[in-house]
């Protein structure tokens, strides 16, 4: 297996050029269905090295960019947990704020509001009314008042003279 620079925070060569050497190799006879040994074949054992090497560099290219993509995930997924135990603390702290009475949801303030603006409502028609009444008994008053003095003067005029001076 191999390792790469990479997760050591390291640069790492894209290719690795291999230098290998000539092998010779003696290929034995191919045999065919009937049984017969043809030729044998002489492969160029140079190309055949070289697209293995091709080969190699290429896999080892491709593990390290998936150790790569795994460094970054691995990143990630840290960033990502830090941040859900950062909500969890404010979820808690919201919960604990609710529990405690500092807090109180919206429906509840806007019931409260509603039931307060009705209050102001119903109280602003008594005072309209009672402003009314009060105005109505306050010239009740007054006429009566008036009525008052002038049967008071009806009075003192029907009396005879005599009886007025003592008054």
């Amino acid at each position: 297996m191999f390792t790469t620079l990479a997760s050591a925070g390291a640069a790492v060569p894209q290719a690795v050029p291999v230098a290998i050497p000539n092998i010779v190799r003696e290929t034995s006879p191919v045999h065919d269905a009937s049984g017969k040994a043809s030729p044998p074949s002489t492969p160029d054992l140079g190309h055949e090295v070289a697209a293995l090497s091709d080969k190699l560099i290429k896999a080892i290219n491709h593990q390290t960019a998936l150790e790569e993509g795994l460094e970054e995930t691995k990143h990630e997924l840290t960033m990502s947990k830090s941040r859900i135990r950062q909500l969890e603390g404010i979820a808690k702290e919201h919960a604990d704020m609710m529990a405690k009475g500092l807090l109180v949801e919206k429906k509840e303030v806007e019931m409260e509001t509603r039931q307060l603006m009705n209050k102001l409502l119903e109280e602003s028609h008594q005072r309209g009314k009672a402003e009314k009444e009060k105005k109505n008994i306050e010239q009740d008053l007054e006429n009566l008042t008036s009525s008052l003095f002038e049967e008071a003067n009806k009075v003192n005029i029907s009396l005879p003279p005599m009886i007025r001076t003592i008054n």
